[in-house]
């Protein structure tokens, strides 16, 4: 019970946070939130998510690609629910309480989210090595690594370019 405890209060604090450094972010760039996404860490600019929260209940839609889980009702309004471990490494992302949902930002697109295992906190760049071994730039994540002092590899979203990636826009069945 006491870790329960310990989470929520990890989580709400992480939450408070998100929504402060939203506030403040007309002035700069707040960082990014490390998230976990399938095997990777990933780091998601604050600039380009609107909220996380708690996996809704989420519709399935028929003759759809395995990520595009389908769509979930926040507060009245129809959010496509996507998949990104799925679309990436071909695995599901388990639905736990530690999962979440981040809400992409209006300056994004609109209505859309995306699962991740689980959130680890608010990172910036400026704390990182950038990592000698860059990847092969995929749909959505960017080839430059990153370290951080606990010697974990983070890979950038970039959640403009999934968007606008014909795989991505393209979510039924052909």
């Amino acid at each position: 019970m006491a870790r329960e405890s310990h989470l929520r209060e990890y989580q709400t604090n992480i939450l408070a946070r998100l929504e402060d450094a939203k506030k403040a972010g007309a002035e700069a760039p707040a960082g990014y939130l490390g998230v976990v996404i399938g095997s990777k860490n990933v780091l998601v600019n604050l600039q380009e998510i609107s909220e996380t929260m708690p996996i809704a209940d989420i519709h399935r839609v028929p003759i759809v690609k395995p990520w595009f889980l389908g769509v979930a009702n926040v507060r009245g309004v129809l959010y496509a629910i996507n998949d990104l471990a799925q679309m990436l490494e071909n695995t599901f992302t388990t639905i736990s309480s530690n999962a979440r949902l981040l809400l992409m930002s209006n300056a994004v697109t609109s209505n859309v989210a995306f699962v991740v295992d689980r959130m680890i906190g608010l990172r910036k760049l400026e704390e990182m090595k950038l990592h000698e071994e860059t990847t092969e730039e995929g749909t959505c994540l960017k080839a430059q690594t990153y370290q951080d002092e606990e010697n974990r590899v983070w890979h950038i979203l970039d959640c403009d370019k999934l968007v606008h990636s014909k795989e991505f826009s393209i979510p039924y069945v052909v």
